[in-house]
């Protein structure tokens, strides 16, 4: 799935963990979040099977173009506004992409290493599921998604700021 939910879902598990205890200190919550940061990265891509995520770019469909810098620019407001409070998390979150998409596939052109277990995972639990990733109309799935996360996200930080 795109950088936003990837994003919202470090923030969320960070949230949750400090909804349930309020009074945990950093090194408790670093040890216990950043690892389920990490690994949800593979689950929500695992996911990725029933939104619109063709696996080639397509620089010449005007529907790919658009919705993706929709994404970009959705993912650069996102940053302006959660960055500095949970940096570590969208970092950890989004770590698989960092490292498959930019540093190994960018800078040393060589294939992903993080994305084919998110393959594996999804051929264990999905196998028998129809793949979405070229239809169009998923896109509102995954606008849901991060609507349904945003929506918590900013439920629970109210929650823990007056509460």
């Amino acid at each position: 799935m795109q950088a936003p939910i990837h994003i919202f879902t470090g923030i969320l598990l960070l949230v949750i963990f400090q909804v349930i205890f309020p009074t945990a200190p950093l090194w408790l919550q670093v040890v216990v979040v950043l690892p389920l940061c990490f690994a949800s990265h593979f689950i929500i891509d695992a996911l990725a099977i029933f939104t619109y995520h063709p696996p080639k770019a397509d620089w010449k469909d005007w529907f790919w173009v658009s919705y993706h810098l929709v994404i970009y620019i959705g993912s650069v407001v996102i940053l302006i506004f959660f960055l500095v409070d949970y940096w570590w998390v969208i970092i950890v979150a989004n770590l698989p992409d960092i490292f498959d998409w930019l540093i190994l596939r960018l800078f040393f052109k060589k294939e992903p290493v993080c994305h084919p277990i998110a393959d594996k995972i999804r051929m264990f639990l999905f196998k028998q599921t129809p793949n979405w990733n070229h239809k169009r109309w998923t896109i509102i799935i995954e606008f849901m998604i991060i609507g349904v996360l945003l929506t918590t996200v900013l439920l629970l930080t109210n929650f823990t700021s007056t509460g």
